[in-house]
């Protein structure tokens, strides 16, 4: 498992605060967060935060997202965005755009999309399926330089396809 030098942005000054990001539930978590953002500990929250946003299960990360400050739950989810496995990523959407979250959803999409490898942003195109997510992909990717835009369509037109329906609509001959 990654330890704080591992999480990258400076990591958690310490044990202690590596072990709450990871291991503690996810209400003391974010219960950690509240008292060290009323104490003005604003470094030390987010330090907890962008841990958690990294190492936690996904659902965890989907979870304390809602329950945190905009500005915090933006930084989480940029975090995220930035570190994750697209396949977590592509999971993490899915969580919240099933829980109508979507502010949140496009939130990941676009920071994925502008700030990842364009390697990495095709990967997750057939990961979103076929749906407003994959278009909301696109759409965030369309911001990228020219010559990345080139790369990453070459990039998808490489993607296996689905097969297409080959079955002719049957018409009625008239007499």
């Amino acid at each position: 498992m990654a330890g704080p030098a591992d999480v990258g942005g400076g990591g958690c000054t310490g044990p202690l605060l590596y072990a709450v990001a990871v291991q503690r539930p996810t209400s003391e978590l974010i219960q950690l967060v509240s008292i060290l953002n009323e104490s003005r500990q604003l470094a030390h929250a987010q330090e907890i935060l962008d841990t958690a946003a990294v190492l936690r299960p996904v659902q965890d990360v989907a979870e304390m997202v809602p329950l945190l400050p905009e500005s915090q739950a933006l930084q989480v989810l940029h975090v995220a965005a930035a570190r994750r496995p697209v396949e977590e990523l592509a999971h993490l959407v899915t969580l919240f755009t099933g829980a109508d979250q979507l502010s949140h959803a496009q939130e990941i999409l676009t920071t994925a999309a502008t700030l990842r490898p364009v390697q990495e942003v095709a990967a997750m195109v057939p990961l979103l399926g076929d749906s407003g997510p994959a278009a909301a992909l696109h759409a965030a990717a369309a911001c990228r330089p020219l010559g990345e835009l080139a790369e990453l369509v070459g990039h998808l037109d490489n993607l296996p396809q689905a097969a297409p329906d080959t079955r002719q609509p049957r018409r009625r001959l008239r007499r």
